[in-house]
């Protein structure tokens, strides 16, 4: 649905020139999710503005829905823009229009009739659930319903892409959860492709099939969700993974010289991570039963993630040397990756 073939965007400021994206290139297919993760200023905001043109990139070229919008001309790429619709952190929505007339709004230089183009927006409103809405200003509005009158209206030219700049980040978790749901049932039902830019891995976690990691205007590492959390390849993506579990803790603890962390000498901190199946097995018992050690679950987090489970534990593995090194080894032959974090 959408492709950037090296995509390099650069800013001229006083201080001089910002390279906000390098040369990125990029398949998103049709009707995935697709996150783009990566911190303020990696670039990440100005890529998803490239897809559709509202920055022209310096070089490269933007492909979508087979379409080349890097060599069309100002009225075809503005009827290409209205296949593809944009939500903000902000809302960007009209505060002096209602609810309706915001959701109607790109529908006023249409072909439809104002009439007709009402009926539409009511059916938009109903389908994010704000119909009983319609004649409300977004003032007299929450967050959460802002955006779902934002969603509605970037739905209201029957878009074949939905591009999603931080919709999230100024809403609390529980409404994030529900926007996120109402995303996941959009692409559902509509076959929607969407692009979900964000700075919470969470997000990405909860809602998306495929991501791609940017830093200082490069995409670092893309993949789908499920191998990019079970072996991230580069430290900034093992930094957003961290976010989302409490696993990191120990480094903490051991830097601080915690008593949890004062080991013996038969005693080691191990690491283990379970992917697929190996989730739902009983390791743990398994191995003390078998070779004879002690497992003491310092922090443990299991995640579910696009139907697959994906859990890490972090333990003071006790016994004899060859022992646990038996049974470090039995783990890794049921595909469970060991780390050793310290040893006594």
């Amino acid at each position: 649905m959408i492709t950037l073939e090296h995509v390099s965007k650069t800013f001229r400021a006083q201080a001089g020139e910002i390279e906000a994206v390098k040369d990125v290139s990029l398949d998103i297919g049709q009707g995935e999710i697709h996150g783009v993760i990566g911190f303020s200023g990696a670039g990440k905001s100005t890529l998803v503005r490239c897809m559709n043109l509202l920055e022209r990139p310096d070089s490269g070229k933007v492909f979508v829905d087979g379409a080349e919008l890097t060599a069309l001309g100002k009225r075809e790429l503005r009827d290409a823009r209205r296949r593809m619709g944009m939500i903000f952190q902000q809302f960007n929505l009209f505060a002096s229009r209602t609810a309706l007339e915001n959701v109607a709004y790109p529908l006023r230089y249409g072909a439809l009739s104002k009439g007709a183009a009402d009926r539409k927006a009511r059916e938009l409103l109903s389908f994010v659930g704000l119909d009983d809405k319609e004649g409300a200003y977004p003032s007299q509005l929450s967050g959460g319903q802002k955006q779902r009158v934002a969603i509605a209206r970037a739905l209201a030219n029957d878009p074949v892409a939905l591009l999603c700049d931080e919709a999230t980040s100024a809403l609390d978790p529980q409404t994030t959860h529900s926007i996120l749901k109402l995303l996941k049932e959009l692409n559902a039902r509509l076959g929607i492709t969407i692009v979900v830019i964000t700075h919470e891995m969470q997000v990405v976690k909860e809602i998306c099939g495929r991501v791609t990691v940017m830093e200082n205007g490069e995409a670092v590492e893309s993949g789908d969700v499920f191998s990019v959390f079970a072996n991230p390849q580069k430290s900034i993506t093992r930094d957003f993974i961290d976010t989302t579990t409490n696993i990191s803790k120990i480094t903490a603890l051991i830097e601080e010289g915690h008593e949890l962390t004062a080991l013996k000498p038969d005693e080691r901190i191990l690491k283990f991570k379970y992917v697929e199946k190996t989730a739902a097995e009983a390791l743990v018992s398994t191995i003390s039963r078998r070779f004879g050690v002690d497992v003491n679950i310092l922090f443990a987090n299991l995640d579910w993630i696009e139907g697959a489970p994906l859990g890490e534990m972090i333990s003071v593995v006790s016994g004899r040397s060859a022992d646990i090194d038996a049974a470090m080894e039995f783990m890794r032959e049921r595909s469970v990756s060991v780390e050793v974090i310290l040893n006594g």
